[in-house]
């Protein structure tokens, strides 16, 4: 046996964290892409012990919550006559987009301001 016995090379860089707080767990990650799809995953996330100290799983989950919000609030404007029967399918649409955009923004691990619901939530996170 020589003493020449050389260390390998360190490995790949760990990936950066999410911009703006520290790497969400696969698990929080998860959590918060879809809580805007299942509204009652985003209130869980809040209330989880290990999720709920993630700053990237609370912003998430609690636009989620405001987006939720708006499907109720959405419901409400549909059963107006008239007014309602015009605008609610055009709000809905627009949840809907938001939805989609939050849960793909969220598996990506970025962290996304909502146009409109953000600034409405942005105390909380």
């Amino acid at each position: 046996m020589s003493d020449d016995f050389q260390a390998p090379p360190p490995g790949p860089a760990a990936p950066p964290p999410a911009a703006g707080g520290d790497a969400p767990s696969d698990n929080g990650k998860i959590f918060a892409a879809l809580g805007y799809i299942v509204g009652i995953v985003a209130l869980i996330a809040i209330l989880m012990e290990p999720y709920k100290n993630e700053k990237f799983v609370r912003h998430h989950a609690i636009q989620a919550i405001a987006l939720w919000v708006g499907w109720i609030v959405a419901s409400v404007i549909t059963a107006i006559p008239y007014v309602g029967w015009v605008a609610g399918p055009i709000i809905y649409i627009a949840l809907l987009v938001f939805a989609v955009m939050g849960c793909i923004k969220a598996f990506n691990n970025e962290m996304w301001e909502m146009p409109l619901v953000y600034n409405l939530v942005k105390q909380y996170i």
